[in-house]
């Protein structure tokens, strides 16, 4: 019988199983904990998980293990996380796992592929983003179940798909009920390593903690041995064994284990480790050289193909191997114990023996559908034809999953094998040229875009332009994505144009509906809409003649924008609703996104608010739900907030906006919301909350290109100045943001520019002419457009508070917004109206109901500054704002006496104590007060009763 080598119970690591006790303890609560266990290779890591992972499950909690793989140029995406979640369905039950799968099921196949099928595949990085949001909310719904606990070991050997997920999950993860942990050797993870800068990072924003662990001291080497002896070992041999191992407790296992024999201090490690393989039966040592070569998980079936032992002879060599616990059984499969075990037994063998038991692997993997895997084994076999096929195969494979850097290595190792293969051509399906072009592909999907613009170049240069028209252009279209990538929208254009240019007359080909779509999109980022409608007219009618569904949504969508921005709403709002269907019944999930951004943006500019509120609500739900919530869902959501505050919905944008508050979105995609919400602080009068949002966005605004999101930061910006009093500020953040759109077709925001402008100039004393005659020359060039005439209207208006103020003015810019449904700029309107009137000895009672009107409106939505404006004018007008012999309408005598101490700062407790009735019943009639007087808080109904005095 084989003699124990290890230690049953876990030695020290009692403040480190304590710490890990405690991360459980705050999954429990509801928070999600990221820990990183790190120490030298033997050190103890995975038995300190392994001991608390037990003790997690006794206490309910479902663990999910999974490890990286030492495949060197074999790597495989997201391997630690596939791993982990394989046995899902055995851990949940039908309903459970529907649920924490989710809507987009078949997307999370590159993380389950058994459970999922293969996903989709979009060549761009926004699709990573997506399987990278899917899988936090599987894991968010999956802790929602019980506290779930996900160990990632060997993390020194993750891919990059692996640590880019992780460090995701680690800055999104916050209020989820998870413990992530993730164990990697110290030595091994230098500053180049991409797991340093992860941890660090994580670390440094407080959403990680590193749990180092160190050797053993003499006292718990003593107790290590005597665990694995059954008695207490004598001094002399436990100092020996402490300071020939520092220790490291898989040292002290081996030297233990390999016996009197080698307690010369001048053994080395790897002599030790072998030791022991040495006095073990011929065919075991055989076995235990094949699964150091095939790698984690090896099975029964690989193992005695690559050994070709008869069955019997395998089974009693890997009883002997696990009783030896020299290999460990892993699912399915068998591996070498330790990793520092598999280095020794790998090293050990002769180069000759090495590379026929890589063939082997290779030749016993060929039909098991595991590319990279047989790429490994067919190079380190040295057979290059093999490897070459093998490596084009794993990149494809790669890019199903959205793995982009890895695809890029292994097409990347293709194309270095590519000149030593005779036949290169006829094994891979494809020339050099095009295995370039698809190396590009990828390498634009990881914004290695240098290097995508370098690959596509030398693709143009071994092709014939003359003789293959159709792939010279679509080199031309890739060169112009990868510049759109970089943000080189002009170079984007150039190679547009040299695709159009090489393709033949008149001929309806895809090449040419997607350079045309292509062309269409840019254009219409460029607010150039006349060539954006051109342009996606011609895209469409050819993408419909050669059966391209997939081209036709994407120019359906930009046309209906370009559509929308030249003034023809109808017919641009019923392209955006074919394209909304189109998507939708091809399940395209990116294109159904945009489609309900610029859907939710023209409803927007065309006046529509309320539909504009209920497709972009439905945009934010459903893309959220296909895992684009740091994408087009936040475009969505900030359009449906634009249409919130402008319909005085504004208790249903601060839902909306704390509904989206736990996405980690980029700030250039969360600009619509920040800036919504700075509109909204605005209107109600919070001048600080308005300014740090914007402050948020003020970098980004002031290195980008993009005309709408720079212009609408100038008006938000010019706002803020004029509630700040600085109406010079505000002046030239006007100035600024016109001159921005003046000469472009993004008319949309000029008049309202330019009524913030004149409101301005009224304050200074300044010439309203320029401004009010440029207002005029935006709408002359606009079509039904409600919003802007609007504005344009009060701009009217505006300007005659610098000459004769004109009641019907107001009156004309107040109807306006009403019929617009926009309740507090037609607030605005009666307030200037019930002033002008005032200034020109008009009608005292249609200016106080003017005022009251207005001010009833603005205590309802919270719009403080307005209301005190108001107040300030029926004080200096000597109008009520309540008319004669009215106190508080509506209440009862009971109420009435609530509410008066309500107004006086009284707490419900206070107010209980005073009446001698319950805190309870204070409660009841303090709400059933503010709904009888429409207002949303106390201090709202508190400032009604002392305007009512």
């Amino acid at each position: 019988m084989a003699r124990r080598v290890s230690c049953p119970t876990l030695i020290g690591r009692t403040a480190e199983l304590a710490r890990l006790d405690a991360a459980l303890a705050q999954a429990r609560d509801g928070s999600s904990v990221l820990l990183f266990v790190s120490g030298d290779a033997g050190i103890g890591k995975s038995r300190l998980v392994e001991t608390f992972t037990a003790r997690a499950r006794e206490n309910d909690a479902i663990v999910f293990s999974g490890a990286c793989l030492d495949l060197a140029e074999g790597a495989a995406p997201y391997a630690p996380f596939v791993a982990a979640l394989r046995p899902l369905a055995d851990e949940l039950s039908g309903d459970e796992l529907a649920h924490v799968l989710g809507e987009a099921r078949q997307e999370l196949g590159a993380l389950l592929p058994e459970l999922c099928g293969s996903p989709t595949s979009r060549r761009d990085r926004t699709e990573r983003g997506r399987l990278y949001e899917l899988a936090l909310g599987l894991f968010r719904r999956m802790a929602a179940l019980r506290p779930a606990v996900l160990v990632l070991e060997d993390l020194h050997w993750t891919d990059p798909a692996s640590a880019d997920l992780l460090a995701m999950l680690g800055a999104n993860l916050r209020h989820a009920g998870l413990v992530i942990i993730g164990t990697y050797r110290s030595d091994e993870v230098p500053r180049d390593h991409p797991l340093h800068n992860i941890v660090l990072e994580l670390e440094r924003s407080g959403r990680a903690e590193r749990v180092e662990l160190t050797g053993l001291s003499v006292d718990e080497v003593t107790a290590q041995v005597t665990g694995i002896l059954g008695t207490e070992p004598a001094t002399r041999q436990t100092r020996s064994l402490f300071d020939r191992s520092d220790g490291n407790p898989f040292f002290v296992e081996e030297l233990l284990a390999a016996g009197p024999t080698s307690t010369g201090l001048t053994a080395s490690l790897r002599d030790v480790l072998l030791t022991r393989v040495e006095r073990l039966a011929p065919a075991t040592k055989q076995v235990l050289r094949a699964v150091a070569i095939i790698g984690r998980g090896g099975d029964e079936e690989l193992i005695g193909t690559v050994t070709e032992l008869p069955a019997g002879e395998l089974e009693a060599a890997l009883q002997e191997a696990v009783s030896h616990r020299l290999l460990v059984v892993t699912g399915d499969g068998y591996d070498v114990r330790h990793a520092l075990l598999r280095e020794a037994l790998q090293a050990d063998l002769l180069p000759g023996r090495r590379n026929r038991l890589h063939l082997a692997v290779a030749e016993a993997l060929a039909d098991k559908n595991v590319p990279a895997e047989s790429a490994r084994h067919w190079h380190a076999a040295g057979h290059r034809p093999q490897a070459l096929a093998g490596f084009v195969a794993a990149a494809i494979d790669a890019q199903t999953s959205n793995a982009w850097a890895v695809a890029l290595a292994h097409y990347e190792r293709a194309l270095r094998l590519w000149p030593d293969v005779a036949d290169a051509e006829s094994r891979c399906g494809l020339d050099h040229a095009e295995l370039q072009r698809c190396a590009a592909e990828v390498a634009m999907a990881e914004g290695e875009i240098d290097r995508a613009l370098h690959l596509t170049e030398a693709s143009m240069a071994e092709l014939d332009a003359g003789a293959e028209p159709l792939r010279a252009a679509a080199l031309r279209i890739l060169a112009g994505r990868i510049h759109w990538v970089a943000g080189d929208v002009a170079a984007a254009c150039r190679s547009y144009d040299e695709a159009v240019a090489l393709l033949p007359a008149e001929a309806s080909t895809r090449e040419r509906a997607q350079v045309r779509a292509l062309q269409g999109h840019a254009f219409m980022l460029q607010n150039r809409y006349t060539d954006a409608a051109a342009c996606c007219r011609e895209a469409i009618a050819v993408a419909v003649a050669v059966g391209a569904p997939d081209l036709e949504v994407h120019a359906r969508n930009t046309l209906g924008v370009a559509l929308a921005m030249l003034g023809e709403a109808p017919q641009g709002l019923e392209e955006l609703a074919a394209a909304l269907r189109l998507a939708k019944s091809r399940g395209d999930t990116w294109e159904l996104g945009r489609t309900y951004v610029n859907f939710s943006d023209a409803l927007l500019w065309a006046g529509r608010w309320a539909e504009a509120a209920e497709v972009g609500m439905e945009g934010v739900h459903v893309c959220r739900g296909l895992g684009y919530g740091r994408t087009t869902c936040m475009c969505a959501a900030g359009n449906t907030l634009g249409a919130l505050v402008r319909l005085g919905r504004w208790p249903d944008a601060d839902r909306l906006v704390d509904e989206v508050s736990d996405i980690d979105a980029p700030p250039g995609q969360r600009w619509g919301v920040t800036l919504a919400m700075t509109e909204l602080a605005l209107r109600r009068g919070d001048v600080q909350g308005a300014r740090a949002r914007l402050s948020s966005v003020e970098e980004i605004a002031a290195r980008s290109q993009n005309r709408e999101l720079v212009t609408s930061f100038h008006v938000c910006a010019a706002w803020l100045a004029t509630a700040e009093g600085d109406n010079e500020a505000c002046r030239e953040r006007v100035r600024v943001g016109l001159d921005l759109i003046r000469g472009s077709e993004y008319l949309r925001l000029g008049p309202e520019l330019c009524a913030i402008g004149l409101a301005a100039e009224a304050s200074l004393g300044g010439d309203p002419g320029p401004l009010l005659k440029e207002c005029r020359e935006f709408l002359a060039g606009m079509i039904a457009c409600p919003e802007p005439e609007a504005y344009g209207r009060t701009a009217e208006a505006e300007s005659t508070r610098l000459t004769t103020p004109d009641p019907l003015a107001w009156a004309d810019a107040r109807a306006a917004w009403e019929d617009l449904g926009e309740p507090y700029h037609a607030a605005y309107c009666r307030f200037r109206g019930a002033e002008a009137l005032l200034a020109t000895k008009g009608s005292r009672e249609e200016a106080a109901t003017l005022l009251r009107a207005a001010h009833e409106t603005v205590v309802a939505l919270g719009a403080d500054s307005l209301r005190r404006k108001i107040e300030d004018l029926s004080r200096r007008g000597r109008l009520e704002l309540v008319r004669a012999g009215e106190t508080v309408p509506g209440l009862t005598a009971r109420e009435g006496e609530i509410l008066a101490l309500l107004s006086d700062g009284r707490t419900n407790r206070q107010i209980a104590e005073a009446l001698f009735i319950s805190e309870r019943t204070v409660g009841v009639h303090v709400s059933r007060i503010l709904h009888k007087l429409g207002v949303p808080n106390r201090g709202a109904a508190a400032h009604l009763f002392r305007v009512s005095e």
